[in-house]
């Protein structure tokens, strides 16, 4: 059996996320079965309905009891989307996640034990309000998290919003994530690769989709430092082994260093001053998280 792709749509209230949900099921839902999981805090389902009121067929999952990545609900998540996928087998899955989801836990949660077999993450996509992205307050630390760990950031909006104001959203984001594709966009009107921006070369440009790649998603978060030599060795090593590899790097000298891989090639990044773990999320068919932990864990 082959893999189905997950995609993670991230954002805070408000941001257009479900807005950007609906583009992509009227845009694919008549082609690919697709599989779309709602995660809000909020018990009343308005999202599922207004998605449902779409009039296009896709299979829904509704987790409405808090974030599914706290640890309480860990359990009962996992449990429902390995019963979801068993039912409908759908061609791709996608989550619009909560405002308050840690992403990262995301790619833990379908990287390990039985969903490890069925599922892998394709994309991560943030969805960035640019008229409220300096009021939130509180939630800031959350929000980075969702932009640092995201493929592509959408900074949406952008039509009522001054230019100079966008410009410095634009800016924030690549202060945070130097290696993120950043769109700007009005009502979330941009493509969506269905393949996900790590494997898209698994997806052809017409015809249905090929048989679902056999690929291991997998993630390392530890708060070690290690040397910046052995961060180069380290990915020398790993990179060549995988499509895709991306993170940070918290180093002994301070310093805090962005990756991203691409089969053999390989960038790094400082970035300014950072309070975060060590997280990098991998993605390959060469090796499993067991060996790659094991390897960064003898980094000196």
């Amino acid at each position: 059996m082959h893999k189905i792709p997950f995609h993670i749509i991230s954002g805070f209230l408000g941001s257009g996320k479900t807005t950007f949900l609906k583009r992509i099921i009227d845009t694919y839902a008549e082609e690919y079965t697709l599989g779309i999981i709602q995660n809000e805090f909020a018990p009343s389902n308005i999202d599922g309905a207004e998605l449902k009121g779409s009039g296009k067929d896709f299979h829904l999952l509704e987790m409405n009891k808090g974030s599914v990545f706290c640890v309480c609900l860990l359990g009962d998540f996992t449990r429902s989307l390995e019963k979801f996928t068993k039912e409908y087998n759908p061609d791709v899955l996608i989550i619009e996640a909560s405002g308050l989801s840690d992403t990262t836990s995301v790619a833990e949660v379908v990287s390990a034990g039985s969903l490890s077999e069925r599922i892998y993450l394709a994309s991560n996509w943030c969805v960035v309000d640019a008229c409220s992205f300096r009021k939130t307050g509180l939630m800031k630390q959350r929000v980075s998290q969702q932009i640092r760990m995201a493929d592509v950031v959408l900074i949406n909006k952008t039509d009522v919003v001054e230019n100079d104001s966008v410009s410095h959203v634009e800016e924030t984001v690549r202060d945070l994530n130097p290696f993120a594709e950043i769109k700007r966009t009005t009502f979330c009107d941009v493509d969506f690769t269905l393949g996900g921006v790590s494997v898209s070369k698994f997806y052809p440009d017409m015809g249905q989709p090929l048989a679902r790649p056999d690929v291991n998603s997998m993630v390392i978060k530890s708060g070690k430092k290690i040397s910046r030599e052995s961060m180069v060795g380290f990915f020398n090593e790993w990179a060549p082994k995988s499509y895709r590899i991306k993170g940070y790097v918290n180093l002994k000298d301070g310093k805090t260093v962005a990756v991203q891989c691409v089969f053999e090639k390989i960038e790094f990044r400082e970035i300014s001053a950072n309070f975060h773990p060590t997280e990098l999320v991998a993605l390959s068919d060469q090796f499993a998280l067991r060996e790659w932990n094991q390897a960064f864990r003898g980094l000196h």
